[in-house]
């Protein structure tokens, strides 16, 4: 579902005062493209320290308050700030958070939110969400991540590289617990289609089970894991025992880094 118009209103506003230490990310960046199944219930703007949030919470308030928006600040901790905006009957939340500088790739510009954390950042960390908490609208973007860009398998192996405490299995295991809800609870959400409660149940059951075997291929094959697999496009792809010769691991660092191939007394890696 795109994101929607009152939405879209706040974060071009605010796109100015975004940058490479204050940048959308959480589900506003999954359910930004077009065929997402849902919509955002808050905008999350991310730090790589308190001191940028703190800024970055200040600044946001002024330029709200300066439009026209009535704001009213619901929580206020060194590391998490939350409030609520309106206008016009309008209303949405507005989240700023401070998250780890660790990341796979740098963020980016974006026309619209001005910064955004990487889409692959996004899922990883939308695959650690689903270990740690139970909330259906988690299941609904993992589940329309594993068929629209990465097979859930391939992102738990990756995301299992920004907690050095976790392990793909554990985080599949973890997942099996903590995913499961009844009919009523999707209608929380704001759905841009109607959707099947056992199809999905069906879909994400097939993706635990293939996980469980792309584990087995991987770990046979005695890859690495805490990486995506990229193609000769640089694009995340699921290895299979004949393609995974032919895909580099690309790691996580402090803010990310674009992959690249290095060439070395006529050696490329």
């Amino acid at each position: 579902m795109p994101i929607g118009a009152f939405e879209a209103e706040i974060l071009r506003l605010l796109a100015a005062n975004r940058n490479p230490e204050s940048f959308i990310g959480g589900a506003t960046v999954l359910n930004q493209p077009a065929d997402s199944p849902r919509a955002s219930e808050d905008i999350d703007v991310f730090h790589d320290s308190e001191a940028s949030l703190q800024k970055s919470v200040e600044q946001d308030l002024r330029t709200l308050h300066a439009d026209g928006f009535e704001v009213s600040v619901l929580l206020s901790r060194p590391s998490f700030h939350r409030a609520q905006v309106s206008k016009e009957s309008q209303t949405s939340k507005i989240e700023w958070v401070h998250d780890s500088a660790f990341r796979f790739f740098p963020v980016e510009t974006d026309d619209l939110m001005g910064y955004r954390l990487n889409l692959w950042d996004a899922a990883t960390n939308k695959v650690l969400a689903g270990v740690g908490r139970g909330v259906v609208r988690d299941y609904v973007d993992l589940i329309y991540l594993h068929e629209s860009r990465l097979s859930l398998g391939a992102l738990i192996w990756a995301a299992a590289g920004k907690d050095p405490g976790l392990n793909p299995d554990f985080i599949r295991e973890e997942m099996m617990r903590t995913q499961r809800y009844d009919p009523q609870t999707y209608q929380s959400l704001k759905l841009s289609r109607p959707v099947d409660p056992f199809t999905l149940k069906k879909i994400w059951l097939e993706a635990i089970r293939e996980a469980r075997d792309l584990f087995d291929l991987l770990l046979d094959m005695d890859a690495p894991y805490g990486c995506f697999f990229l193609n000769d496009k640089d694009v995340p792809q699921t290895p299979t025992r004949e393609t995974l010769a032919t895909l580099r691991p690309h790691y996580g660092s402090l803010r990310g880094c674009w992959p690249r191939i290095v060439e070395e007394e006529g050696q490329t890696s």
